[in-house]
């Protein structure tokens, strides 16, 4: 459902933008994407494939609208438990299903390149900032319905640096198609994956986290929007 929010939330974006009609200056613009994510380096060893959605904003340092100031952040899912089990010890009346996901949460800032002023604008940039690993177990009704408890099992912070690049592709004055690629340095961190949590007969549970570097080459198709 939160995925679905956000899908809604750029389209309106979109809708926006296209509703207004006096173009101006560009102030900067506004990108969100769908992001495809490979581990390389160690990472590759523990996780395989994930993915998740991505937000950034480009303001404008020039006149010419080449030179940026870049900020934006990804969530990205890399791995997914599920079962399901009694809520109560007492009785087996009341099933519910326990999900739980990896998470990273990654923010960052730098510099970005935007050349041309065609229809076609290729761009490269680089940003530093955190990245945040998480484990969250969720629970609901086996019938559906929201979730009606999460809980965090482990997390971890890391530096994060980031070099990509990518084109914009002019679909209107103001909203381009958006195509590029990402390599992610993460430092040495502590993650949980598929697995790594062992329910024991007591109720309570052990963890047994993985310590590497956390390396992504993350590929993303989107849209970006001029302000």
């Amino acid at each position: 459902m939160r995925y679905h929010r956000c899908l809604v939330l750029a389209a309106l974006l979109v809708l926006s933008a296209e509703a207004q009609g006096q173009v101006g200056s560009p102030r900067g613009l506004i990108g969100f994407n769908g992001t495809l994510a490979r581990p390389i380096g160690e990472f590759q060893n523990y996780v395989d494939w994930g993915g998740g959605l991505g937000l950034y904003g480009v303001v404008n340092l020039d006149r010419r609208n080449q030179i940026g100031l870049r900020f934006g952040g990804t969530m990205l899912v890399y791995g997914h438990e599920r079962f399901s089990t009694r809520l109560l010890p007492a009785t087996g009346r009341i099933w519910v299903d326990v999900s739980t996901d990896n998470f990273i949460f990654d923010f960052g800032v730098g510099p970005q390149i935007t050349f041309g002023h065609g229809p076609l604008r290729p761009y490269a940039y680089g940003t530093a900032g955190l990245a945040y690993f998480a484990t969250v177990s969720s629970v609901n009704g086996v019938d559906g319905g929201p979730d009606f408890a999460h809980t965090t099992n482990f997390d971890d912070v890391t530096y994060s640096l980031t070099g990509g690049g990518g084109i914009l592709l002019a679909l209107s004055r103001r909203v381009s198609l958006d195509l590029s690629a990402q390599w992610t340095l993460n430092g040495e961190v502590d993650y949980l994956t598929r697995g790594d949590i062992v329910d024991n007969r007591d109720g309570s549970i052990t963890v047994y986290p993985v310590r590497s570097q956390a390396n992504l080459m993350t590929f993303r198709f989107g849209l970006a929007i001029v302000l």
